[in-house]
């Protein structure tokens, strides 16, 4: 979308440096920022280090030293990239073949319950595959620590040279702006805040819970302050359009900014888990003898368990993604009455009580190297996690060696007022409902299967060209992709008429409080006309 639909720039063009921006930001992406830093000027900074063409590093009198640091090191990161990605795609397909087996064997001799349960069995993990598909895409590199201490290197070099008067100087008057366009910068120098490594730990592939990432806050941003109005072609005034990106598309709430747009996200994780197990549920329990028995009861417990684990992630980020890592952190208040409490205490010890106060003291010590975050994680949802995954593993055991073969399994004892054993049907149902009922679960699990699958191979295959080590297969594979886009386009417009619905909606019940325009940069083969004036007009 940067450049004109038929244009393919050189390797040495604004959108190569601006690909090799957008593809250090992914890898950033995978890593935690330090969670004490403030929050806009950790996001300012950041853009500032991705995005200049202008700011010379260490001492250099050259202007482009920070594009030729991101150009290497983008390469770097290409070349020491894992290339595992399509193979595990391809091997992916070996799940598919045996889910059409089971659907074939199960409708192929339609009523018999044994190979129902099977097949409910591959749609209650019909999940699992899109899941593991979508951490593959966030891939880590080979050294994770040796890629985060670079990322760590090039964010304070940048901070080293905003902090450089002369060099801050003559970066404002190259790109024409004034010293309140970076009054953010005096923080720069608070030890407290910025001394030590910008990004902490390894986070991608969904390995730490309420990892949020730096790269939605920053894309947001720019896209709804800029690109999105701009449309294809945004980067046509190259300087122009990177300076409206640094200086410009500033966002408020800094890293710690909480889109709307990212309930699709949450929204769209949780239909892919409920989708497949409920289907599995609806199989299972229209399977003979109908009703709640060990099979259904057992995918309902996991289903609960797990939107049980899912309130609780999105409940503890509510209370506490402001104030993390704070005074005002949940845990340090409690922390700090306790500690008000045995302050008032000392001095009425006495040798019987002096092993209780020493506890005490324990306890405190405790209350200060804990959030609230750490405790929930390490108390309550680690273990629910690991009860959920060892009835999960139970299930699929118990119903592959017939542990289910009983009369309590089979009599669906788990239902009000007790269970029953038809003998007539018992193992085989050829009621016509049956095929209605089974075809209606079967068909809700492999939609939403396919429809994961679908959209995981669809964004792989639209960003895989910033990953790509050599230029002109990356043009190629950008050429593809475009291709694709275009005569796919279709696809979208249901999905463009529901947001625009929902927006025209939220629009009137909040009185015309609301923003009415797009806020997302929509994808087009033609380019809009946009004058330079206009592009300007960002800039104030």
């Amino acid at each position: 979308m940067s450049v004109k639909y038929n244009d393919y720039p050189s390797e040495d063009s604004d959108f190569s440096l601006m690909r090799d921006s957008l593809y250090i930001l992914c890898i950033m992406n995978q890593y935690s920022p330090r969670l004490s830093l403030p929050p806009v000027e950790a996001e300012r900074l950041l853009r500032l280090a991705l995005f200049s063409n202008l700011l010379p590093l260490n001492g250099s009198a050259d202007s482009n030293s920070l594009v030729k640091r991101r150009t290497e090191l983008a390469q770097n990161f290409r070349e020491g990239r894992k290339k595992g990605v399509v193979p595990v795609f391809l091997s992916f397909l070996w799940f598919v073949f045996a889910l059409v087996l089971s659907i074939q064997l199960s409708f192929g001799d339609i009523g018999e319950n044994a190979t129902a349960h099977n097949l409910a069995l591959g749609l209650l993990v019909g999940w699992l595959p899109i899941f593991i598909l979508a951490s593959t895409v966030d891939r880590n590199l080979v050294s994770a620590d040796s890629i985060r201490e670079r990322l760590n290197r090039l964010v304070d070099d940048v901070r080293r040279a905003l902090l450089d008067p002369d060099v801050l100087t003559a970066y404002m008057k190259a790109t024409r702006t004034v010293e309140e366009d970076f009054s953010w910068t005096e923080c720069l120098n608070n030890g407290d805040l910025f001394a030590g490594d910008f990004f902490e730990g390894f986070a991608g592939q969904g390995r730490t819970h309420w990892h949020y990432g730096v790269a939605h806050p920053i894309l947001a941003g720019i896209e709804t302050k800029f690109m999105a109005e701009s449309g294809r072609n945004w980067l046509r005034h190259g300087n122009t359009a990177r300076l409206a990106i640094v200086v410009s598309s500033r966002n408020i709430n800094g890293l710690k900014m909480f889109d709307p747009r990212m309930v699709w996200q949450i929204t769209s994780s949780i239909f892919i888990v409920c989708g497949t197990v409920f289907g599995a549920l609806i199989l299972s329990y229209l399977t003979p003898t109908v009703g709640l028995g060990c099979h259904a009861g057992g995918y309902l417990v996991y289903v609960v368990v797990t939107l049980s684990l899912l309130t609780i992630e999105i409940g503890v980020w509510w209370l506490t993604h402001e104030n993390t890592n704070t005074q005002d952190d949940i845990l340090a208040r409690v922390g700090s009455k306790f500690e008000r409490h045995i302050s008032r205490s000392d001095g009425q010890q006495d040798r019987r009580t002096a092993s209780i106060w020493r506890l005490s003291h324990v306890i405190l010590l405790w209350f200060r190297s804990r959030t609230f975050r750490d405790v929930v994680k390490n108390f309550v949802i680690r273990p629910l996690e690991i009860m959920n995954t060892i009835w999960l593993t139970y299930i699929i055991f118990a119903q592959t060696f017939g542990s289910y073969q009983t009369c309590d399994c089979m009599a669906s004892l788990w239902g009000p007022g007790g269970g029953y054993i038809d003998f007539n049907v018992y193992d085989y149902d050829n009621a016509s409902t049956v095929s209605l009922f089974w075809g209606g679960a079967t068909g809700l699990s492999c939609a939403v299967m396919a429809a994961g699958l679908a959209y995981i191979v669809t964004e792989y295959c639209t960003q895989s060209h910033l990953s790509t080590e050599n230029y002109s297969r990356a043009m190629e594979g950008l050429k593809s992709t475009r291709r694709f886009k275009k005569h796919t386009r279709f696809v979208k417009v249901i999905h463009g008429l529901v947001i625009k619905f929902g927006k025209l909606l939220w629009w009137k019940i909040s009185d015309g409080r609301s923003r009415r325009g797009r806020r997302s940069l929509v994808w087009t083969v033609e380019t809009q006309q946009y004058r330079l004036n206009n592009l300007a007009h960002h800039l104030g």
